[in-house]
């Protein structure tokens, strides 16, 4: 009986989405009551100046940069990523990562007739493991050279898969500067059929939107 929802497909998701809503509306209740110690006096100051006199109804509850997806949390990571961008120069590659539901990783861990695209826990932590894995490879091992500095960000498609966007800024040494050095990281290509097999089964399945058909 307690893993009765797990099973319910679309509700299951809306009780996951409900589950999401009590812990940040706890989070938010905290910021709704903690507004001295967290200094807002300062912030609406501040405001009130920028906005040169201007009157303000009600009362203005200010989110901290601790409070993940809030405005001033969202400015803070744009300004440290500027700030990166700034002191080691400009980024050398930018990668994308998107989340495959027929990771194995995943199919082990569906129980029944569950599917992926009914289970956000599930999908979300193989996908956070996959890239801390990727990026562990990109910065301790160097597979793509040295890098000086990383950052990335986390975006969800409509169908519910996770994808994310990496920025790597390489040293000056490991950075592509010729032709030949970029058509090593970078190929548009479909692998043969019989020389490289494995290759060609995971791009025909992973890379194209949509199956190639006779004349396109």
């Amino acid at each position: 009986m307690a893993s009765l929802p797990l099973h319910r497909k679309q509700l299951y998701q809306e009780f996951v989405a409900n589950l999401y809503i009590c812990v940040e509306s706890s989070r938010l209740r905290y910021t709704f009551s903690n507004q001295r110690q967290l200094k807002v006096e300062i912030y609406q100051g501040i405001t009130e100046m920028l906005e040169a006199g201007g009157h303000i109804d009600g009362k203005n509850i200010i989110l901290p940069s601790t409070f993940i997806g809030g405005p001033w949390s969202m400015l803070q990571l744009y300004q440290d990523a500027m700030a990166l961008e700034k002191l080691y120069r400009k980024p050398s590659l930018f990668i994308t990562m998107t989340a495959n539901p027929r990771w194995p990783e995943k199919k082990d861990c569906l129980i029944g007739n569950r599917v992926a695209s009914n289970c956000p826990d599930i999908i979300s932590r193989v996908f956070k493991m996959k890239l801390d894995t990727l990026i562990l490879y990109l910065t301790i091992n160097k597979q793509l050279g040295k890098v000086k500095s990383y950052f990335y960000t986390i975006k969800y498609q409509k169908r519910g898969l996770p994808h994310t966007h990496i920025i790597l800024i390489l040293a000056k040494d490991s950075i592509p500067n010729e032709s030949s050095q970029i058509d090593t990281l970078v190929c548009a290509e479909i692998p043969h059929l019989y020389q490289e097999k494995k290759l060609f089964e995971l791009v025909t399945t992973t890379m194209l939107h949509s199956p190639c058909k006779e004349g396109s």
